[in-house]
Protein backbone atom coordinates (compact mmCIF):
# COMPACT_ATOMS: atom_id res chain seq x y z
CA UNK A 1 0.00 0.00 0.00
CA UNK A 2 2.73 2.47 0.78
CA UNK A 3 4.42 2.07 -2.64
CA UNK A 4 1.10 2.39 -4.26
CA UNK A 5 0.51 5.57 -2.25
CA UNK A 6 4.25 6.74 -3.63
CA UNK A 7 3.15 5.74 -7.01
CA UNK A 8 0.53 7.95 -6.69
CA UNK A 9 1.89 11.03 -5.57
CA UNK A 10 4.85 10.88 -8.07
CA UNK A 11 2.10 10.57 -10.80
CA UNK A 12 0.17 13.35 -9.52
CA UNK A 13 3.35 15.67 -9.18
CA UNK A 14 4.56 14.82 -12.67
CA UNK A 15 1.04 15.83 -14.06
CA UNK A 16 1.26 18.82 -11.92
CA UNK A 17 4.92 20.41 -13.28
CA UNK A 18 3.40 19.23 -16.93
CA UNK A 19 0.54 20.87 -16.28
CA UNK A 20 2.58 23.80 -15.57
CA UNK A 21 4.84 23.45 -18.32
CA UNK A 22 2.24 23.47 -20.94
CA UNK A 23 0.50 26.79 -19.21
CA UNK A 24 4.18 28.31 -19.58
CA UNK A 25 4.69 27.23 -23.22
CA UNK A 26 1.26 28.73 -23.94
CA UNK A 27 2.06 32.13 -22.24
CA UNK A 28 5.18 32.31 -24.26
CA UNK A 29 3.19 31.41 -27.31
CA UNK A 30 0.68 34.23 -26.71
CA UNK A 31 3.82 36.60 -25.61
CA UNK A 32 5.28 35.98 -29.47
CA UNK A 33 1.71 37.00 -31.24
CA UNK A 34 1.60 40.15 -28.71
CA UNK A 35 5.10 40.92 -30.36
CA UNK A 36 3.81 40.12 -33.79
CA UNK A 37 0.93 42.31 -33.00
CA UNK A 38 3.56 44.95 -32.04
CA UNK A 39 2.18 45.09 -28.69
CA UNK A 40 6.03 45.19 -26.65
CA UNK A 41 4.50 45.61 -23.22
CA UNK A 42 2.06 43.15 -23.14
CA UNK A 43 4.58 40.16 -24.44
CA UNK A 44 7.30 41.42 -21.98
CA UNK A 45 4.26 40.48 -19.18
CA UNK A 46 3.97 37.04 -20.77
CA UNK A 47 7.43 36.48 -21.28
CA UNK A 48 8.27 36.63 -17.49
CA UNK A 49 4.66 35.30 -16.40
CA UNK A 50 5.78 32.21 -18.53
CA UNK A 51 9.10 32.11 -16.79
CA UNK A 52 7.29 32.22 -13.08
CA UNK A 53 5.29 29.17 -14.39
CA UNK A 54 8.36 27.22 -15.63
CA UNK A 55 11.81 29.19 -14.44
CA UNK A 56 13.56 26.75 -17.18
CA UNK A 57 12.00 28.03 -20.06
CA UNK A 58 15.14 29.50 -22.08
CA UNK A 59 13.02 31.19 -25.04
CA UNK A 60 11.56 33.12 -22.81
CA UNK A 61 14.33 34.61 -21.15
CA UNK A 62 16.62 34.77 -24.88
CA UNK A 63 13.37 37.22 -25.82
CA UNK A 64 12.90 38.81 -22.34
CA UNK A 65 16.91 39.24 -23.02
CA UNK A 66 16.58 41.11 -26.23
CA UNK A 67 13.47 43.32 -24.76
CA UNK A 68 16.34 44.17 -21.53
CA UNK A 69 18.66 45.14 -23.93
CA UNK A 70 16.23 47.61 -25.50
CA UNK A 71 15.59 49.07 -22.20
CA UNK A 72 19.58 48.97 -21.86
CA UNK A 73 19.27 47.26 -18.70
CA UNK A 74 22.54 45.14 -19.88
CA UNK A 75 23.35 43.45 -16.97
CA UNK A 76 20.10 41.97 -16.91
CA UNK A 77 19.86 40.93 -20.58
CA UNK A 78 23.45 39.49 -20.07
CA UNK A 79 22.34 37.33 -16.95
CA UNK A 80 19.18 36.54 -18.61
CA UNK A 81 21.13 35.10 -22.10
CA UNK A 82 23.73 33.14 -19.81
CA UNK A 83 20.85 31.22 -18.55
CA UNK A 84 19.03 30.67 -21.26
CA UNK A 85 22.90 29.19 -23.17
CA UNK A 86 23.73 27.28 -20.15
CA UNK A 87 19.86 25.47 -20.09
CA UNK A 88 20.28 24.89 -24.36
CA UNK A 89 23.74 24.75 -25.29
CA UNK A 90 23.25 24.24 -28.60
CA UNK A 91 21.22 26.63 -29.29
CA UNK A 92 23.56 28.98 -32.00
CA UNK A 93 21.35 31.75 -31.77
CA UNK A 94 21.20 32.59 -28.17
CA UNK A 95 25.26 32.44 -28.07
CA UNK A 96 25.34 34.49 -30.95
CA UNK A 97 23.56 37.22 -28.97
CA UNK A 98 25.38 36.59 -26.26
CA UNK A 99 28.39 37.25 -28.20
CA UNK A 100 26.96 40.18 -29.62
CA UNK A 101 26.30 41.64 -25.74
CA UNK A 102 29.28 40.56 -25.04
CA UNK A 103 31.30 42.86 -27.81
CA UNK A 104 28.98 46.10 -27.52
CA UNK A 105 29.93 45.76 -23.59
CA UNK A 106 33.76 45.65 -24.16
CA UNK A 107 34.32 42.30 -23.03
CA UNK A 108 36.22 40.89 -25.69
CA UNK A 109 37.63 37.85 -23.97
CA UNK A 110 34.38 36.70 -22.49
CA UNK A 111 33.16 36.92 -25.99
CA UNK A 112 36.02 34.67 -27.60
CA UNK A 113 35.18 32.11 -25.38
CA UNK A 114 31.70 31.75 -26.44
CA UNK A 115 32.79 31.77 -30.23
CA UNK A 116 35.86 29.50 -29.39
CA UNK A 117 32.93 26.91 -27.84
CA UNK A 118 31.08 27.36 -30.73
CA UNK A 119 33.15 26.69 -33.57
CA UNK A 120 33.95 23.28 -31.69
CA UNK A 121 30.07 22.46 -31.52
CA UNK A 122 29.53 23.96 -35.38
CA UNK A 123 32.47 23.72 -37.23
CA UNK A 124 31.09 24.21 -40.84
CA UNK A 125 29.42 27.50 -39.71
CA UNK A 126 32.03 29.86 -41.15
CA UNK A 127 30.44 33.05 -39.84
CA UNK A 128 32.05 31.66 -36.33
CA UNK A 129 35.36 32.09 -37.13
CA UNK A 130 35.43 34.86 -39.37
CA UNK A 131 33.70 36.55 -35.85
CA UNK A 132 36.66 35.30 -34.02
CA UNK A 133 39.20 36.51 -36.47
CA UNK A 134 37.64 40.05 -36.19
CA UNK A 135 37.34 39.79 -31.94
CA UNK A 136 41.42 38.61 -32.22
CA UNK A 137 42.21 41.15 -34.81
CA UNK A 138 40.21 43.86 -32.41
CA UNK A 139 42.53 42.65 -29.22
CA UNK A 140 46.14 43.06 -32.06
CA UNK A 141 46.10 39.20 -31.06
CA UNK A 142 47.84 38.58 -34.30
CA UNK A 143 48.93 34.68 -33.87
CA UNK A 144 45.68 34.06 -32.86
CA UNK A 145 44.20 35.48 -35.95
CA UNK A 146 46.64 33.42 -38.18
CA UNK A 147 45.73 30.26 -36.45
CA UNK A 148 42.09 31.42 -37.50
CA UNK A 149 42.68 32.05 -41.21
CA UNK A 150 44.78 28.72 -41.27
CA UNK A 151 41.47 26.92 -39.94
CA UNK A 152 39.51 29.08 -42.07
CA UNK A 153 41.89 28.29 -45.41
CA UNK A 154 41.44 24.14 -43.91
CA UNK A 155 37.32 24.32 -44.24
CA UNK A 156 37.30 26.13 -47.55
CA UNK A 157 40.94 25.42 -49.26
CA UNK A 158 43.55 28.31 -50.03
CA UNK A 159 42.10 31.09 -51.50
CA UNK A 160 43.34 34.61 -53.39
CA UNK A 161 41.55 36.53 -50.62
CA UNK A 162 42.76 34.14 -47.36
CA UNK A 163 46.40 34.69 -48.26
CA UNK A 164 46.27 38.38 -49.11
CA UNK A 165 44.66 38.59 -45.48
CA UNK A 166 47.64 36.94 -43.89
CA UNK A 167 49.72 38.75 -45.73
CA UNK A 168 48.48 41.36 -44.14
CA UNK A 169 48.35 40.08 -40.86
CA UNK A 170 52.20 39.05 -41.36
CA UNK A 171 53.21 42.80 -42.23
CA UNK A 172 51.35 43.68 -38.34
CA UNK A 173 53.46 41.48 -37.07
CA UNK A 174 56.58 42.35 -38.67
CA UNK A 175 57.00 38.55 -39.72
CA UNK A 176 58.54 39.71 -43.02
CA UNK A 177 59.91 35.47 -43.87
CA UNK A 178 56.22 34.31 -43.39
CA UNK A 179 54.72 37.60 -45.55
CA UNK A 180 57.30 37.02 -47.98
CA UNK A 181 56.15 33.24 -48.29
CA UNK A 182 52.43 34.36 -48.55
CA UNK A 183 53.21 36.99 -51.79
CA UNK A 184 55.40 34.45 -53.22
CA UNK A 185 52.38 30.90 -52.99
CA UNK A 186 50.11 34.13 -55.05
CA UNK A 187 52.95 35.15 -57.50
CA UNK A 188 53.55 31.56 -58.61
CA UNK A 189 49.69 30.77 -58.13
CA UNK A 190 48.82 33.87 -59.81
CA UNK A 191 51.95 35.00 -62.61
CA UNK A 192 50.01 37.11 -64.76
CA UNK A 193 48.26 39.31 -61.87
CA UNK A 194 51.13 41.77 -61.58
CA UNK A 195 49.57 43.17 -58.06
CA UNK A 196 51.50 40.27 -56.34
CA UNK A 197 55.19 40.76 -58.19
CA UNK A 198 54.39 44.84 -56.97
CA UNK A 199 53.61 44.10 -53.34
CA UNK A 200 56.56 41.43 -53.47
CA UNK A 201 58.46 44.67 -54.31
CA UNK A 202 56.82 46.45 -51.59
CA UNK A 203 58.28 43.94 -49.32
CA UNK A 204 61.52 44.49 -50.21
CA UNK A 205 61.48 47.94 -49.97
CA UNK A 206 59.94 47.81 -46.50
CA UNK A 207 63.14 45.75 -45.64
CA UNK A 208 65.29 48.32 -46.41
CA UNK A 209 65.88 46.42 -49.62
CA UNK A 210 65.58 49.07 -52.55
CA UNK A 211 67.92 47.60 -55.15
CA UNK A 212 65.53 44.24 -55.22
CA UNK A 213 62.42 46.26 -55.07
CA UNK A 214 63.64 47.99 -58.20
CA UNK A 215 64.35 44.96 -60.65
CA UNK A 216 60.89 43.84 -59.47
CA UNK A 217 59.43 47.21 -60.36
CA UNK A 218 60.85 47.47 -63.61
CA UNK A 219 60.03 44.08 -64.65
CA UNK A 220 56.23 45.07 -63.86
CA UNK A 221 57.13 48.14 -65.68
CA UNK A 222 58.20 46.30 -69.07
CA UNK A 223 54.77 44.69 -68.99
CA UNK A 224 52.53 47.71 -67.92
CA UNK A 225 53.82 50.75 -67.50
CA UNK A 226 50.80 52.17 -66.24
CA UNK A 227 49.61 49.79 -63.47
CA UNK A 228 47.89 51.43 -61.06
CA UNK A 229 49.30 49.38 -58.06
CA UNK A 230 53.35 49.87 -59.45
CA UNK A 231 52.44 53.90 -60.01
CA UNK A 232 51.45 54.28 -56.60
CA UNK A 233 54.27 52.10 -55.13
CA UNK A 234 57.06 53.74 -57.38
CA UNK A 235 55.79 57.20 -55.47
CA UNK A 236 56.62 55.67 -52.33
CA UNK A 237 60.14 54.05 -54.08
CA UNK A 238 61.05 57.73 -55.19
CA UNK A 239 60.35 58.33 -51.68
CA UNK A 240 62.42 56.35 -49.78
CA UNK A 241 65.17 56.72 -52.46
CA UNK A 242 64.60 60.89 -51.91
CA UNK A 243 64.46 60.57 -55.74
CA UNK A 244 62.07 64.08 -55.66
CA UNK A 245 61.94 65.30 -59.12
CA UNK A 246 60.84 61.19 -60.37
CA UNK A 247 58.35 61.74 -57.11
CA UNK A 248 56.76 64.79 -58.64
CA UNK A 249 56.57 63.38 -62.18
CA UNK A 250 55.07 59.94 -60.96
CA UNK A 251 52.09 62.50 -59.30
CA UNK A 252 50.82 63.94 -62.44
CA UNK A 253 51.07 60.33 -64.15
CA UNK A 254 48.75 58.74 -61.45
CA UNK A 255 46.41 61.43 -61.21
CA UNK A 256 45.87 61.38 -65.03
CA UNK A 257 46.04 57.99 -65.43
CA UNK A 258 42.64 56.70 -67.46
CA UNK A 259 42.44 53.21 -65.47
CA UNK A 260 42.64 54.90 -62.45
CA UNK A 261 39.05 54.69 -60.91
CA UNK A 262 37.23 57.41 -59.59
CA UNK A 263 37.43 56.80 -55.51
CA UNK A 264 40.73 56.20 -55.56
CA UNK A 265 41.70 59.19 -57.91
CA UNK A 266 39.23 61.20 -55.15
CA UNK A 267 41.60 59.55 -53.15
CA UNK A 268 44.87 60.39 -53.93
CA UNK A 269 44.25 64.03 -55.04
CA UNK A 270 42.75 64.41 -51.03
CA UNK A 271 46.03 63.34 -49.81
CA UNK A 272 48.09 65.59 -52.13
CA UNK A 273 45.52 68.85 -51.12
CA UNK A 274 45.92 68.20 -47.24
CA UNK A 275 49.95 67.15 -47.73
CA UNK A 276 50.08 70.33 -49.80
CA UNK A 277 47.86 73.12 -47.34
CA UNK A 278 49.55 70.93 -44.49
CA UNK A 279 52.70 72.13 -45.56
CA UNK A 280 51.67 75.14 -47.12
CA UNK A 281 53.33 74.51 -50.38
CA UNK A 282 52.79 76.21 -53.56
CA UNK A 283 49.75 75.71 -55.40
CA UNK A 284 51.10 75.52 -59.03
CA UNK A 285 51.95 72.11 -59.37
CA UNK A 286 48.52 70.32 -57.82
CA UNK A 287 46.92 73.39 -59.83
CA UNK A 288 47.88 72.04 -63.14
CA UNK A 289 47.46 68.69 -62.48
CA UNK A 290 43.71 69.61 -61.37
CA UNK A 291 43.79 70.96 -65.17
CA UNK A 292 44.39 67.95 -66.72
CA UNK A 293 42.63 65.79 -64.46
CA UNK A 294 39.28 67.84 -64.64
CA UNK A 295 39.79 68.08 -68.81
CA UNK A 296 39.24 64.10 -68.30
CA UNK A 297 35.52 62.84 -68.36
CA UNK A 298 33.58 63.95 -65.54
CA UNK A 299 30.66 61.53 -63.98
CA UNK A 300 30.51 62.74 -60.66
CA UNK A 301 31.26 66.08 -58.70
CA UNK A 302 33.73 65.01 -56.61
CA UNK A 303 37.08 66.30 -58.15
CA UNK A 304 35.39 69.25 -58.80
CA UNK A 305 34.39 70.17 -55.42
CA UNK A 306 37.43 69.16 -54.13
CA UNK A 307 39.58 71.79 -56.34
CA UNK A 308 37.01 74.41 -55.52
CA UNK A 309 37.64 73.74 -51.90
CA UNK A 310 41.23 73.53 -52.43
CA UNK A 311 41.25 76.92 -54.70
CA UNK A 312 39.52 78.79 -52.17
CA UNK A 313 41.72 77.86 -49.30
CA UNK A 314 44.80 78.85 -50.98
CA UNK A 315 42.54 82.56 -51.68
CA UNK A 316 42.87 82.14 -55.10
CA UNK A 317 41.12 84.98 -57.07
CA UNK A 318 37.08 84.29 -58.67
CA UNK A 319 38.67 84.95 -62.30
CA UNK A 320 40.25 81.60 -61.71
CA UNK A 321 37.72 79.99 -59.44
CA UNK A 322 34.69 80.72 -61.84
CA UNK A 323 35.76 78.45 -64.73
CA UNK A 324 35.54 75.14 -62.12
CA UNK A 325 32.71 76.24 -60.81
CA UNK A 326 30.65 76.53 -63.65
CA UNK A 327 32.15 73.07 -64.94
CA UNK A 328 30.58 71.61 -61.45
CA UNK A 329 27.19 73.29 -62.23
CA UNK A 330 27.64 71.65 -65.84
CA UNK A 331 27.98 68.12 -64.23
CA UNK A 332 25.15 68.69 -61.30
CA UNK A 333 22.69 71.98 -62.00
CA UNK A 334 21.75 71.87 -58.52
CA UNK A 335 25.30 71.62 -57.02
CA UNK A 336 24.01 74.57 -54.93
CA UNK A 337 27.78 74.82 -53.32
CA UNK A 338 28.54 76.29 -56.69
CA UNK A 339 26.34 78.22 -57.48
CA UNK A 340 26.45 79.67 -54.52
CA UNK A 341 29.79 80.82 -54.05
CA UNK A 342 29.09 81.95 -58.06
CA UNK A 343 26.57 84.37 -56.71
CA UNK A 344 29.06 85.91 -54.10
CA UNK A 345 31.21 86.44 -56.45
CA UNK A 346 28.35 87.79 -58.43
CA UNK A 347 27.24 89.73 -55.80
CA UNK A 348 31.01 91.48 -54.90
CA UNK A 349 31.34 92.51 -58.67
CA UNK A 350 27.50 93.97 -58.15
CA UNK A 351 27.08 91.67 -61.49
CA UNK A 352 23.21 92.05 -61.32
CA UNK A 353 22.90 89.74 -64.59
CA UNK A 354 24.75 87.05 -63.55
CA UNK A 355 22.96 87.14 -59.66
CA UNK A 356 19.93 86.66 -61.59
CA UNK A 357 20.76 84.41 -64.29
CA UNK A 358 22.12 82.03 -61.39
CA UNK A 359 19.47 82.42 -58.99
CA UNK A 360 16.86 82.01 -61.50
CA UNK A 361 17.26 78.79 -62.34
CA UNK A 362 18.28 77.79 -58.59
CA UNK A 363 14.59 78.76 -58.18
CA UNK A 364 13.80 76.90 -61.38
CA UNK A 365 15.03 73.53 -60.20
CA UNK A 366 12.78 73.63 -57.05
CA UNK A 367 15.73 74.96 -54.28
CA UNK A 368 14.77 74.89 -50.87
CA UNK A 369 17.16 77.43 -49.90
CA UNK A 370 15.83 81.09 -48.84
CA UNK A 371 18.90 82.85 -49.88
CA UNK A 372 18.27 82.31 -54.00
CA UNK A 373 15.25 83.71 -54.02
CA UNK A 374 16.40 86.66 -51.42
CA UNK A 375 19.43 87.47 -54.38
CA UNK A 376 16.44 87.03 -57.14
CA UNK A 377 14.42 89.67 -55.56
CA UNK A 378 17.25 91.75 -55.20
CA UNK A 379 18.23 91.59 -58.69
CA UNK A 380 14.31 92.25 -59.68
CA UNK A 381 14.05 95.11 -57.29
CA UNK A 382 17.79 96.84 -58.55
CA UNK A 383 15.94 96.55 -62.34
CA UNK A 384 13.03 98.08 -61.32
CA UNK A 385 10.65 95.11 -61.66
CA UNK A 386 8.75 95.46 -57.97
CA UNK A 387 5.88 93.05 -58.30
CA UNK A 388 8.86 91.01 -59.13
CA UNK A 389 11.05 91.00 -56.26
CA UNK A 390 7.61 91.00 -53.92
CA UNK A 391 6.32 87.51 -55.48
CA UNK A 392 9.90 86.29 -55.23
CA UNK A 393 10.59 87.58 -51.69
CA UNK A 394 7.21 85.46 -50.53
CA UNK A 395 8.36 82.13 -52.35
CA UNK A 396 11.66 82.78 -50.49
CA UNK A 397 9.77 83.13 -47.18
CA UNK A 398 7.63 79.75 -47.95
CA UNK A 399 11.40 78.20 -47.55
CA UNK A 400 12.26 79.22 -44.48
CA UNK A 401 12.77 77.13 -41.61
CA UNK A 402 13.32 77.08 -37.80
CA UNK A 403 17.16 77.47 -38.59
CA UNK A 404 17.01 80.10 -40.73
CA UNK A 405 19.30 83.28 -40.03
CA UNK A 406 16.08 86.01 -38.75
CA UNK A 407 18.70 88.22 -40.55
CA UNK A 408 17.05 86.99 -43.57
CA UNK A 409 13.83 86.90 -42.58
CA UNK A 410 13.71 90.59 -41.40
CA UNK A 411 15.61 91.32 -44.93
CA UNK A 412 12.89 89.78 -46.75
CA UNK A 413 10.38 91.50 -44.88
CA UNK A 414 12.71 95.50 -45.37
CA UNK A 415 12.65 94.56 -49.12
CA UNK A 416 8.70 93.36 -49.91
CA UNK A 417 8.31 96.74 -47.87
CA UNK A 418 10.66 98.78 -49.75
CA UNK A 419 9.19 97.13 -53.50
CA UNK A 420 5.89 98.17 -52.04
CA UNK A 421 6.83 101.57 -51.28
CA UNK A 422 7.78 101.72 -55.35
CA UNK A 423 4.88 100.61 -56.46
CA UNK A 424 2.54 103.34 -54.17
CA UNK A 425 1.16 100.76 -52.49
CA UNK A 426 1.60 102.28 -48.67
CA UNK A 427 -0.40 100.36 -46.81
CA UNK A 428 0.76 96.91 -47.84
CA UNK A 429 4.52 98.39 -47.44
CA UNK A 430 3.27 99.04 -43.71
CA UNK A 431 2.48 95.97 -43.55
CA UNK A 432 5.59 94.58 -44.76
CA UNK A 433 7.28 96.94 -42.20
CA UNK A 434 5.76 95.82 -39.00
CA UNK A 435 6.30 91.93 -39.86
CA UNK A 436 9.80 92.75 -40.21
CA UNK A 437 10.01 94.97 -36.90
CA UNK A 438 8.25 91.62 -35.08
CA UNK A 439 10.95 89.55 -36.11
CA UNK A 440 13.73 92.45 -35.51
CA UNK A 441 12.23 95.92 -33.54
CA UNK A 442 15.62 97.55 -33.62
CA UNK A 443 16.26 97.44 -36.96
CA UNK A 444 17.20 101.06 -37.80
CA UNK A 445 17.15 101.82 -41.63
CA UNK A 446 13.50 99.60 -41.32
CA UNK A 447 12.53 102.33 -38.43
CA UNK A 448 14.00 105.15 -40.06
CA UNK A 449 12.68 104.60 -43.61
CA UNK A 450 8.99 103.44 -42.17
CA UNK A 451 9.43 106.89 -40.66
CA UNK A 452 10.13 109.16 -43.41
CA UNK A 453 7.39 107.50 -45.54
CA UNK A 454 4.91 108.53 -42.44
CA UNK A 455 5.90 111.94 -42.65
CA UNK A 456 5.63 112.37 -46.03
CA UNK A 457 2.28 111.64 -45.65
CA UNK A 458 1.68 113.67 -42.63
CA UNK A 459 0.63 110.35 -41.06
CA UNK A 460 1.26 109.24 -37.56
CA UNK A 461 3.90 111.51 -36.81
CA UNK A 462 4.39 111.10 -33.17
CA UNK A 463 4.96 107.16 -34.20
CA UNK A 464 7.22 107.91 -36.65
CA UNK A 465 9.48 110.55 -34.60
CA UNK A 466 9.49 107.22 -32.15
CA UNK A 467 10.50 105.00 -34.41
CA UNK A 468 13.25 107.66 -35.91
CA UNK A 469 14.66 108.36 -32.40
CA UNK A 470 15.12 104.66 -31.74
CA UNK A 471 16.81 104.59 -35.67
CA UNK A 472 19.13 106.91 -34.50
CA UNK A 473 19.41 105.99 -30.87
CA UNK A 474 21.34 102.78 -33.09
CA UNK A 475 23.22 105.04 -35.18
CA UNK A 476 23.71 108.58 -33.47
CA UNK A 477 25.62 109.96 -36.53
CA UNK A 478 23.93 108.61 -39.88
CA UNK A 479 22.95 111.82 -41.54
CA UNK A 480 20.36 110.17 -43.34
CA UNK A 481 18.56 109.10 -40.04
CA UNK A 482 19.22 112.59 -38.86
CA UNK A 483 17.39 114.32 -41.66
CA UNK A 484 14.18 112.11 -41.35
CA UNK A 485 13.97 112.72 -37.29
CA UNK A 486 14.53 116.33 -38.60
CA UNK A 487 11.97 116.14 -41.37
CA UNK A 488 9.55 114.35 -38.79
CA UNK A 489 9.88 117.95 -36.22
CA UNK A 490 9.41 119.96 -39.63
CA UNK A 491 6.24 118.23 -40.26
CA UNK A 492 5.08 118.83 -36.98
CA UNK A 493 5.81 122.71 -37.21
CA UNK A 494 8.28 122.11 -34.54
CA UNK A 495 10.61 123.96 -36.75
CA UNK A 496 13.56 125.19 -34.21
CA UNK A 497 14.45 121.66 -33.68
CA UNK A 498 14.02 120.92 -36.60
CA UNK A 499 16.68 123.16 -37.42
CA UNK A 500 19.12 121.42 -34.59
CA UNK A 501 18.84 118.05 -36.39
CA UNK A 502 19.21 119.61 -40.03
CA UNK A 503 22.49 121.26 -38.93
CA UNK A 504 23.99 118.11 -36.94
CA UNK A 505 23.13 115.55 -40.54
CA UNK A 506 24.47 118.42 -42.40
CA UNK A 507 27.66 119.03 -40.57
CA UNK A 508 28.05 114.98 -40.52
CA UNK A 509 27.90 115.35 -44.05
CA UNK A 510 30.27 117.79 -44.45
CA UNK A 511 31.63 119.48 -47.39
CA UNK A 512 32.42 115.77 -49.50
CA UNK A 513 30.60 116.44 -52.88
CA UNK A 514 30.24 112.28 -52.81
CA UNK A 515 29.00 112.70 -49.13
CA UNK A 516 26.15 115.71 -50.18
CA UNK A 517 22.93 114.52 -51.02
CA UNK A 518 20.43 117.00 -53.03
CA UNK A 519 17.18 116.29 -51.23
CA UNK A 520 18.57 116.61 -47.38
CA UNK A 521 20.04 120.02 -48.61
CA UNK A 522 16.40 120.80 -50.02
CA UNK A 523 15.33 120.04 -46.51
CA UNK A 524 17.67 122.33 -44.90
CA UNK A 525 16.74 124.84 -47.02
CA UNK A 526 12.99 124.53 -46.23
CA UNK A 527 13.87 124.44 -42.66
CA UNK A 528 15.78 127.31 -42.58
CA UNK A 529 12.78 129.20 -44.76
CA UNK A 530 10.45 128.03 -41.87
CA UNK A 531 12.78 129.63 -39.58
CA UNK A 532 12.97 132.97 -40.91
CA UNK A 533 16.30 132.77 -43.12
CA UNK A 534 15.08 133.09 -46.52
CA UNK A 535 18.67 134.20 -47.95
CA UNK A 536 20.03 130.40 -46.69
CA UNK A 537 16.92 128.84 -47.56
CA UNK A 538 17.69 130.28 -51.27
CA UNK A 539 21.53 129.24 -51.09
CA UNK A 540 20.65 125.32 -49.60
CA UNK A 541 17.99 125.31 -52.90
CA UNK A 542 20.39 126.49 -55.18
CA UNK A 543 23.10 124.02 -53.75
CA UNK A 544 20.58 121.10 -54.32
CA UNK A 545 19.74 122.14 -57.86
CA UNK A 546 23.17 121.81 -58.50
CA UNK A 547 23.73 118.53 -57.13
CA UNK A 548 21.15 117.23 -59.71
CA UNK A 549 17.75 117.95 -57.91
CA UNK A 550 15.72 119.25 -61.19
CA UNK A 551 12.22 119.33 -59.68
CA UNK A 552 9.62 121.84 -61.03
CA UNK A 553 9.03 122.23 -57.08
CA UNK A 554 12.74 123.46 -56.52
CA UNK A 555 12.73 125.64 -59.48
CA UNK A 556 9.72 127.56 -58.05
CA UNK A 557 11.43 127.57 -55.12
CA UNK A 558 14.17 129.73 -56.32
CA UNK A 559 12.72 131.20 -58.67
CA UNK A 560 9.95 132.63 -55.88
CA UNK A 561 12.11 132.73 -53.01
CA UNK A 562 9.97 130.89 -51.44
CA UNK A 563 8.92 127.76 -49.70
CA UNK A 564 6.45 125.42 -51.42
CA UNK A 565 4.86 122.41 -49.49
CA UNK A 566 5.31 119.06 -51.57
Amino acid sequence: MRKLHIIILLFTLCTTVSAQQNKAEQFYLEAMRQLQLDNPTAAFQMFQHSLQLDPNLAASKFHLSDMYQFMRNDSVATDLLRKAVDEVPSNFWYQQSLVDIYARQGKTNEAIEVLERMSKQFPTNGEVLLMLEGLYKQKQDYPNVVKILDRLETKEGKSEALSMEKYRIFVQMDDKDNAFKEIQSLVDEYPNDLRYQVLMADLHLNNSEPDKAIKIYDRVKAQDSTNVYLMASLLNYYTETKQDSLYQTYIEKVSVNPRLDQETRVRFLTTLVMQNLNENKDSTQLLGIFKKVLAMPQTDTQLTDLCIRYMISKNMPADEVRPVLNQMLAIDPEAEMARMQLVSYAVEASDTASIKRLCKSAVDYGTNDPVFYYYLGIAYFQTDSAQQAIDTFRKGLDHVTAETDINLITNFYALIGDSYHDLGNMRKAYEAYDSCLLYRPDDALVLNNYAYYLSLEGKRLDQAAEMSLRSLKKEPDNYTYLDTYAWILFQQKKYDEAKTYIDSALNVMGANIEERDANIIEHAGDIYYKNGYVDRAVDFWQVSADLGNSTALIQKKLKKRKYYAY
